[in-house]
């Protein structure tokens, strides 16, 4: 391999020149305006004091826009900051980091549910610009965080043998935009608190769109398959499996089995059931899949391994229905792509809110990924995952210029998706943004 000689003698030196590395940040800033995120949390957001300084909006756009861009903490704030092109678009410098940790400590319960009130409008516009009139499927689970403190508030000891806390995650299938997100202490069950939840999660789908909803058998309860029914959801709950579920899979003929749908191994039955403790008599979906040679067997399932999931949908077939359960898996992916992607993979703050509002922050920077992909149509030939995202769309080079008392944003003329990126940008701009 040859190496440029010149390159040992290579300088650095600066220039007053408007230049930055995210000109894609654009495409970011409209898709906030569009879906009316700065006009929402104005509106429903009152954490200040005083006057001075940033408004609310302007303090939570700009750590959003930054999380999206690739911050992962308060201190990589400063990086965002100090882009001065980007400040001249977006007419607001990005808040300090200092700054920013005594906003978040500010959030007391309340603010969180006037932050809440916002996204549930932002969602509200987003999906009537998305145009969603198919039925939705919403994926809900929960997670551990780790916390590097056992001091930080609501952190407690986990079976992962280290200090976490347990937020709850409501994922829109296909679209894996963070519907809706709830911070709980480590300690908190993986059902606790999930019918609130739920109602939370449905007021920010459009009235009138038929919901199923996915759970796994961490959630598995009569109350909350009664509570979905009452509210017109059809789901889909994994369920543990106990002595009296074995008892009546093994009373399943072997003319019941069919194939998997979309598997070449396991097949697929069905049977009616009602747990101890109700009194509604229920569809349940079981599949087997046999066990390789030499695996230890026993009494109860053979030789076989069971996996059970009930539903209140009577029309569907059960290997439809199995197959469709076994794809709420896809909920691990959105969880997986905040925590590596944008900065949820450790709290940050001592106090127990400030890194609630925090969570809400990065799933809010998630979802503007997430719509400028969607309604930009930036990913029509394959899903964009955020760092695919970044590389080809967000972190492009540029330089900001003003004409004719107007500021031009310049690329190069040989970047590869010069194309795509203004026909993305032009495809924001005509979208309309929110009524009023």
């Amino acid at each position: 391999m040859s190496i440029n000689p010149a390159a040992a003698r290579l300088q650095v030196s600066t220039t007053n020149r408007q230049i930055t590395a995210h000109a894609g940040a654009v495409l970011i800033r409209q898709t906030a305006s569009v879906v009316g995120l700065a006009e929402e949390v104005s509106q429903h957001v009152h954490l200040k004091r005083r006057l001075r300084g940033l408004t609310e909006s302007e303090t939570i756009l700009g750590m959003a826009e930054s999380i999206a861009l690739g911050a992962e903490c308060l201190d990589d704030l400063a990086i965002a900051r100090g882009d001065a092109a980007q400040q001249m678009l977006r007419g607001f410098e990005v808040v300090h980091p200092k700054t920013a940790g005594v906003f978040l400590r500010r959030f007391t319960l309340g603010h969180i549910r006037q932050f809440d009130q916002a996204l549930e409008q932002v969602h509200l516009q987003a999906f009537a610009l998305l145009g969603t009139t198919e039925p939705i499927t919403l994926d809900f689970d929960s997670s551990y965080v780790k916390s590097y403190s056992s001091r930080r508030e609501g952190a407690d000891p986990t079976y992962l043998k280290r200090y976490a806390l347990h937020p709850l995650f409501c994922f829109v299938s296909g679209l894996d935009i963070c519907l809706h997100a709830k911070l709980r202490r480590g300690s908190a069950n993986t059902a606790k608190g999930i019918d609130q939840f739920i109602n939370q999660s449905l007021k920010r789908v459009p009235a009138g769109t038929k919901v199923r909803a996915r759970f796994d058998s961490g959630f598995h309860s009569d109350r909350l398959l009664g509570h979905l029914h009452q509210r017109g959801v059809t789901y889909l709950c994994g369920v543990p499996l106990n002595a009296r579920i074995k008892a009546e899979i093994a009373q399943i003929g072997e003319e019941s089995w069919q194939r998997c749908l979309d598997k070449d191994e396991g097949e697929v039955a069905e049977f009616g059931y009602r747990m101890a403790s109700s009194k509604v008599f229920r569809r349940y979906v079981v599949k087997r899949i046999e066990r390789p040679p030499g695996e230890q067997l026993d009494l109860e399932t053979g030789s076989y391994n069971y996996w059970v999931c009930v539903t209140n949908d009577h029309h569907a077939e059960p290997a439809m229905l199995e197959s469709e359960h076994r794809h709420k898996a896809q909920v691990e992916g959105g969880i997986r792509e905040l925590k590596q992607n944008l900065g949820l993979h450790v709290w940050r703050k001592h106090r127990f809110y400030a890194n609630w509002a925090w969570l809400l922050i990065v799933v809010t920077a998630h979802n503007l990924l997430r719509w400028t992909e969607l309604l930009g149509e930036l990913g029509a030939d394959a899903h964009l995952r955020a760092k695919r995202l970044r590389y080809r769309y967000l972190n492009v080079a540029g330089i900001v210029v003003t004409s004719g008392r107007r500021l031009v944003l310049k690329l190069r003329s040989d970047y590869p998706l010069l194309v795509t990126f203004t026909r993305a940008l032009a495809t924001l701009r005509a979208l309309p943004g929110p009524a009023g």
